[in-house]
């Protein structure tokens, strides 16, 4: 058992497709990538500007979607940590 540690809430997370992945929705306004095997940070994904409530990865684990309570939903290249 791993424990993924944030420094705030965790509001919501998920799996990536081929269970390699975890992607979190933050209080912090942030959305993580979590490596599952080795339980470490791959990617923080910054530009909310409030809470995160919802983040899902897409299938091939390139990108993520999130909505926050900035009244905004994202989508996210996860290899560049743009938004598209």
């Amino acid at each position: 058992i791993k424990t993924l540690r944030h420094e705030d809430r965790v509001q919501n997370c998920a799996f990536s497709f081929d269970d390699k992945l975890i992607v979190t929705a933050c209080h912090d306004n942030t959305v993580r990538i979590w490596d599952t095997q080795r339980g470490q940070l791959k990617r923080t994904l910054e530009g909310h500007t409030d809470k995160v409530r919802f983040s899902c990865i897409s299938a091939d684990g390139n990108r993520v979607i999130s909505a926050s309570i900035d009244k905004t939903a994202r989508i996210w290249d996860t290899n560049t940590r743009e938004v598209l």
